[in-house]
């Protein structure tokens, strides 16, 4: 009775900041900078007070204050890192695909390229077995086409061992961005979290008010 006697005055010497924390719930998300600003300086004021008048609810009222307006901006840290990491994600993901997308490009026309140039090495061997003519033609005939065949397989070769890295390259681009989704899903359920904290501590020092209230 006597602390709640003494602690009076404060009180009302603390109700225009009261007045206006009011006001600006109605008006401004509480992690903005003037609804942080006004809840660490009445916390800090009730905190101070209670220690110096002794009250220990008016002391625990002010740490209840600060610490719930520190869970909320953390939560608030912690969603904004998560929407960064997300986004991240989707840019590593879409240059990955496109990355791939360019060497499996280069990679066909190269392996176009090559054929062609099998193909022309193929007709100039059958131009030639044909000039000689006589009793090599054959034997001309099939060597050049023995080379234009082995032509054709190493370009073949060649064209599958470019999609094969150029898929590999796109499968590393997805898992990387797999892991940074996870990781940005791991970081909203801890903002999640802590802001379920700063809910609880809030319903918490609500229900301490108005047991005081009907006490």
């Amino acid at each position: 009775m006597i602390s709640t006697l003494i602690a009076l005055p404060y009180e009302l010497a603390r109700l225009p900041l009261v007045i206006v924390d009011s006001t600006l719930s109605d008006r401004l998300p509480e992690t903005s900078g003037p609804r942080v600003t006004l809840d660490r300086t009445i916390g800090s004021a009730d905190k101070i007070a209670g220690a110096l008048l002794g009250n220990r609810e008016l002391a625990r009222r002010g740490a209840d204050r600060i610490e719930r307006t520190d869970k909320l901006l953390t939560a608030l840290r912690l969603e904004q890192e998560a929407a960064a990491r997300r986004e991240q994600a989707r840019t590593t993901a879409a240059a990955g695909r496109q990355e791939a997308t360019r060497k499996r490009r280069t990679a066909q026309e190269r392996a176009a390229s090559g054929l062609d140039e099998a193909d022309a090495a193929e007709a100039r061997g059958k131009l030639e077995a044909k000039a000689k003519a006589t009793k090599t033609a054959a034997a001309t005939k099939a060597a050049a086409s023995k080379r234009a065949a082995s032509r054709t397989a190493t370009v073949e070769q060649r064209r599958a061992r470019a999609d094969s890295a150029a898929e590999a390259k796109k499968r590393a681009a997805q898992q990387a961005a797999e892991a940074e989704l996870d990781d940005a899903r791991e970081t909203k359920q801890a903002a999640a979290e802590a802001r379920a904290d700063a809910e609880r501590l809030s319903d918490l020092t609500e229900a301490t008010k108005q047991e005081r209230k009907e006490g």
